[in-house]
Parts: structure tokens; sequence; C-alpha cells
């Protein structure tokens, strides 16, 4: 997504800080003379210097330019915009008593696209109102907080516990929504004959207008290659992904049929190396 033009207008001020030509105040944010502005965005990573000419017109410069960069979620900016937001809202970069404020002031000037920041345990993070996409908790190779890792055994608890249905509904629908798809149908189980072994499908829109459509096969606990264990085995659900693969989906909105682009297998618990083997070498 592309912010609008007087988002990015407001941003800027906010990065130059304090008073500048152009009448604006910001008083919560710290005055960024040349010097500053270019620190400013070699710290988000952005090679960017200033040229001596006026501050807000320069960055205004900067962000259009870093506005039209690719993003990697559809309903997010882009990530060199994303990082310059999350520079501009770390609260190690205020004064004190003045972060609440520029935090408010500054989704004030998001909600315009849909867009909010949130501080979580000194992390910064965008999410995307009306999508509900986020952006990651930095590295995830970094060690979890207490918050976090709660969370996690939270998530793993209720993996371990929730019906092959709720985990769809539940989690699998938000995600992929976040991710930008569309018309995510859910099929259920109350006629097994009719899946064709989809339990889900969708759509998502390429940026050159075409169409990708996705199955999905979602399974509960553990997927295995073991002979002693019927549920759960690799080899009864290759035979419902090769039903996925095989038989059309009808979408409404184009009154057409259509194979699927892509198939996902989704599990709530581990898919067991054997398993991803015979699930590499089909064809």
């Amino acid at each position: 997504m592309k912010l609008h033009r007087r988002t990015i207008e407001t941003l800027a001020e906010m990065i130059c800080g304090a008073a500048g030509m152009g009448g604006f105040h910001w008083d919560n944010f710290r005055y960024r003379s040349s010097y500053y502005l270019t620190e400013f965005f070699v710290g988000c990573g952005l090679d960017y210097q200033h040229d001596g000419t006026t501050r807000r017109a320069w960055v205004i410069e900067v962000l259009t330019e870093i506005n039209e960069m690719s993003a990697q979620v559809p309903s997010l900016p882009s990530s060199q915009m994303l990082t310059v937001i999350q520079h501009l809202a770390d609260p190690y970069d205020f004064e004190d008593g003045k972060y609440d404020a520029a935090l408010e002031q500054i989704n004030r000037v998001l909600s315009r696209d849909g867009l909010h920041v949130k501080n979580l345990n000194g992390h910064v993070i965008i999410e995307n109102l009306n999508t509900n996409a986020t952006t990651p908790l930095d590295s995830p190779d970094r060690l979890l907080n207490n918050a976090e890792e709660a969370l996690r055994r939270e998530f793993a608890s209720y993996f371990k516990s929730a019906s092959e249905d709720e985990f769809t509904e539940h989690i699998l629908v938000k995600l992929f929504t976040a991710l930008g798809f569309k018309q995510i149908h859910v099929t259920g189980h109350e006629d097994r004959s009719m899946e064709f072994g989809r339990d889900l499908w969708m759509k998502y829109r390429l940026p050159t207008g075409h169409q990708l459509y996705v199955g999905v096969q979602v399974k509960r606990g553990k997927i295995h290659a073991s002979g002693s264990e019927i549920t759960g085995n690799i080899s009864g659900i290759l035979a419902q992904l090769l039903m996925l693969m095989t038989y059309p989906v009808f979408d409404l909105e184009t009154n057409t049929k259509h194979l699927f682009d892509h198939v996902f297998l989704v599990s709530s618990g581990e898919i067991t190396k054997q398993a991803r083997t015979l699930l590499s070498i089909v064809r």
C-alpha cells in the first residue's frame, strides 16, 4: 500500500521535529538539524544524506521515494517506510513525558491510511486495522521475553486442544487475511463428500491484476508416515491432496471454474521428516 500524500507531509514534519519553515509545530518531537536528519535515515539503514536544502521539503522528497518502493505485505507500506515509522516512534528517542503524546499524534496521522502504531514491551509494531496485518517482532532468532514466551505457550496449548474447524476458523482465516488473501472460503466438515480434499480455498491478487487460486488441506495434530497409525498418516492425506489438485473450484465472482494454482498442507502439529520426504517427491 502507498501512504496518502498528506500523511507523508506530516510524517516529514515530525521527523524534522519541533518547529520549522512552513509553520509546523511538533513540540513532542526533537529538533533534527541537517546532520541529525542524515543520522536518522542512516539509522533506518537508508543511504540518504541531507543536501542542505529546506529540511521539510527534503524529507518529503525522501519519504515520497520510499513510499514507491515495494512492500512485502500488500496491506502495509514498503519495508523501508515501515522502518522509518518504527524509528520515528522509537520510545528511546523521546524526552521523559513526551512519548505517549507523540505516539498519539503519530496514530492520528496514520489513521488516514488505516494504520496504527503500538509499543509492545519496547518493540514498535505497525498494524493495518482493516486487514490485521502487522510488522514482525524484530529478528526471529532473538530470545523471547517473558510476555512473548507466555503467549507462545498459550498458542501451543491451543493447537493441541483445538478441533480442525476451530484451528481453521480462528487461526488460519485470520492469518491468510493478514497476508492479503481475498475471498477466503471455509468448507467445514458438515458434508465431507463435497470437500474434494479442500478445507479452505482463497484467492490472491498479483500486482499485474491476475488472480491465483489457492487450496488448503488442514489437519489436526501430527502428520506422519508410520504404518502403525491410521490417523494423520501421510498416505491418506496424499490422496486428499490429489483430489484437491484435480477438482476445480467454482468462483461465484467470475462465474467460472478454476483449478488451484497452489496447494497448501497445514497442520496444527508436527509434520515428521519422513512425511515431508514423501511430500517432496510427489509431482
